[in-house]
């Protein structure tokens, strides 16, 4: 990703910056939480940190989860980054709407992709509240939105913004 912004005549951070840093946030607390309540992660119910302790141990399993964090927030940056600074004629192509994304072609699915992964990040503070309001058996545990629900809901959101800033 970092490739594809040098070749860009002008990137905006500013933006991008606020995104991975909310995307940080909201991954570490996942991490920090869930490493709280499951210290030796044997009620993990995420596959790949299943597979990883398996593989590797625990020790490696938890440096994976913790840079795979990192990372995703760096790329949830980039991303915001490379949406917002593409060029505007990009952006003026043609009609727009669910129809032109809905085409196979590259140009319209990667602005869609890059602005959903890059505001994907904040979705893990509701997972960890939900798994903190499970963890202190909390009346609102009950109460909340599934995260399958929640993140259809969000991604619905996702959705509904994007072709409002688009």
């Amino acid at each position: 990703m970092a490739l594809v912004l040098r070749r860009l005549h002008r990137v905006r951070w500013r933006g991008a910056v606020i995104v991975g840093l909310l995307a940080l946030a909201a991954h570490l607390a996942d991490y920090f939480v869930t490493l709280y309540i499951t210290p030796d992660l044997v009620l993990e119910a995420n596959p790949i940190w299943r597979i990883a302790i398996r593989s590797f141990g625990l020790t490696a399993a938890k440096v994976y989860a913790f840079t795979g964090k990192v990372g995703l927030s760096v790329l949830s940056a980039q991303l915001f980054a490379w949406f917002v600074s593409r060029p505007r004629a990009e952006l003026q192509r043609g009609p727009s709407g669910f129809l032109t994304l809905a085409k196979p072609k590259v140009s319209n699915i990667a602005p869609f992709f890059a602005f959903s992964f890059a505001l994907f990040g904040p979705y893990f503070f509701y997972i960890t509240a939900y798994n903190w309001l499970g963890f202190v058996d909390s009346p609102w545990y009950e109460k909340a939105p599934s995260p399958p629900l929640a993140i259809v809901l969000y991604f619905t959101a996702l959705g509904i913004t994007y072709w409002r800033v688009k």
